[in-house]
């Protein structure tokens, strides 16, 4: 006596590739790519952090000690020696010099990243821009944290600009308009 039950018609290649909407190769693909990228963003947003803190570290140090100058010398080379045993690359006396003026620049802030929504970050538009500048300005502590879509390159980048409202005016660019090295 013969079953009832159909037989499925048998997966190929290419019916599992097109199952549903798109194939699903496009559609695992995306998952991942959107997993990498939020991957990505996260070590990004931790090492911005880090590196805030580091350098809100050296900073505190090097005001407590005695002849500033040779004594900030002396322990950002022995920092930077015992931080690259430990860690290996990344922590040269010039990254280290990096973290200090990041957080020199940033002082202002808190150690976090602030998650916007998307339609926070608004429309990409010059007076948006200059709108966000302007309550940035008006408001100094309405920017707190960092943005989770900037990276270190980014900040490292803004902390060379000596004056806050450039600063600011190329960091809130940099985020409406996804630029991906800075400015």
């Amino acid at each position: 006596m013969k079953s009832n039950k159909s037989k499925a018609a048998p997966l190929t290649k290419n019916s599992l590739i097109k199952v549903g909407h798109g194939s699903l190769m496009d559609r695992v693909v995306s998952i991942l790519e959107r997993a990498r990228a939020n991957v990505a963003r996260s070590i990004n947003s931790n090492i911005v952090i880090a590196y805030w803190l580091i350098g809100r570290e050296m900073i505190v140090a090097l005001q407590g000690g005695g002849e500033r100058a040779e004594y900030g010398e002396r322990l950002l080379g022995e920092l930077s020696e015992q931080l690259t045993k430990r860690y290996g690359r990344g922590f040269s006396v010039t990254n280290l010099r990096y973290f200090r003026l990041f957080y020199q620049a940033f002082n202002d802030r808190s150690p976090e990243i602030h998650h916007s929504t998307s339609d926070e970050l608004g429309a990409l538009t010059q007076e948006a821009i200059l709108d966000d500048l302007a309550t940035a300005l008006e408001k100094p502590g309405q920017r707190k944290g960092f943005s989770p879509n900037l990276s270190w390159t980014h900040y490292r980048a803004l902390s060379k600009i000596d004056q806050r409202a450039e600063r600011l005016f190329y960091e809130i660019e940099t985020e409406k308009a996804g630029w991906r090295d800075g400015p």
